[in-house]
């Protein structure tokens, strides 16, 4: 069926508009959103959520392109998803380090932030190789702990441990070093 047809469809209110525009562009909207969120299953949502933006969309609008319309609105709902999915991940991973590093007001009432990194450094200098890797994967380039796992070839439990025993390691070189959290 072509783009006309399918969009007096979705003029019409018929469902099977919805049916038509997957049958056509379901692997295209899908390869968009892969593209930017990497992860089947928020893919799936994504796709899903941009047929109801169709829906929705179809009337009043009547675009020139089914199919460009449809990729813009799946790469703008894949983009929202990314932003909100990373947005919760800094917050989990600053959670985690909240309990180690002291907050802004009281690293720049004590001693200034650069100080702190030269001792997060330190610390890490300490580590055996794949340790740091673990912690740096996570804590600077914002990895899931799949993510890291998949990477190191390691189980994700044995990253959960190798995260919590470097957290706990830090937080003890800091307190030897007159930084209290």
């Amino acid at each position: 069926m072509d783009d006309k047809n399918i969009i007096e469809l979705f003029f019409a209110r018929s469902e099977q508009a919805l049916a038509e525009t997957e049958s056509k562009y379901g692997r295209l909207c899908s390869n968009i959103a892969y593209g930017i969120l990497s992860n089947c299953e928020d893919v799936e949502e994504c796709v899903s959520t941009s047929y109801v933006k169709l829906w929705n969309a179809i009337p009043p609008k009547r675009p020139d392109s089914l199919c460009g319309y449809l990729c813009m609105i799946v790469r703008n709902t894949a983009l929202t998803a990314f932003n909100r999915i990373s947005r919760r991940s800094y917050e989990e991973q600053y959670d985690e380090l909240a309990e180690v590093i002291p907050d802004n007001d009281t690293v720049e009432s004590r001693f200034d932030s650069n100080q702190l990194g030269e001792y997060i450094n330190g610390y890490l200098g300490t580590l055996p190789r794949k340790q740091r890797e673990v912690f740096v994967s996570r804590y600077y380039f914002n990895m899931t702990i799949c993510e890291i796992a998949s990477g190191l070839g390691l189980s994700e439990n044995a990253v959960k441990t190798r995260l919590s025993r470097t957290r706990a390691g830090l937080r003890k070189y800091l307190n030897e070093r007159g930084v209290v959290v």
